[in-house]
């Protein structure tokens, strides 16, 4: 009878415990609550929404243009070994063959970081404390002028179980 009453008021007291601890409260993902990033285009926008790149085919070497891209840094709460997980990755389908049968992306698929580094000269985001970076596009030779190329890109904030990602597509003609 003892041992019974031991283990009901066992039970009791872990009951207890158990519905007073708190759950953990964690902060949003990004410090405003809401993950958003841009691209930054250094080209007309027409009506259509189409950029215009105006390149030069006539020098030494195939001409590149860049997008720079932004996105809010994630709360310190979410870093990995003092420093926020912000990545982004650029596709497109447009490629072109080299004479040795080597096929070209017009901009590589491979995920980078952002950073903001603060020795940045480059480039300065729109808001501060965003991490930014730059995808070169190209080598482009002269057979894409007046073609069209869509671009797409997808900034993604890592915060382990926490994560966001934003997605952009932008077209281009080649003037």
């Amino acid at each position: 009878m003892v041992m019974r009453n031991f283990k009901l008021l066992l039970l009791v007291f872990a009951t207890i415990f158990v519905a007073c601890t708190e759950d953990e409260i964690v902060p949003p993902l990004c410090p405003d609550g809401d993950c958003n990033g841009k691209l930054y285009i250094p080209f007309p926008k027409d009506s259509n929404g189409y950029y215009h790149v105006d390149l030069d085919f006539d020098g030494e070497y195939l001409p590149r243009f860049d997008i720079f891209i932004e996105g809010d840094d994630v709360d310190p709460y979410y870093y990995y070994n003092d420093i926020g997980v912000v990545q982004a990755a650029f596709e497109s389908n447009s490629y072109w063959v080299m004479p040795n049968g080597i096929e070209v992306d017009l901009v590589q698929s491979t995920t980078f970081y952002l950073n903001n580094s603060p020795n940045n000269t480059e480039y300065q985001p729109s808001l501060s404390n965003r991490k930014w970076g730059k995808r070169i596009v190209g080598p482009i030779p002269s057979e894409f002028t007046n073609d069209t190329i869509v671009i797409r890109a997808e900034i993604y904030w890592d915060g382990g179980s926490k994560s966001h990602s934003q997605l952009f597509e932008e077209k281009f003609i080649i003037e």
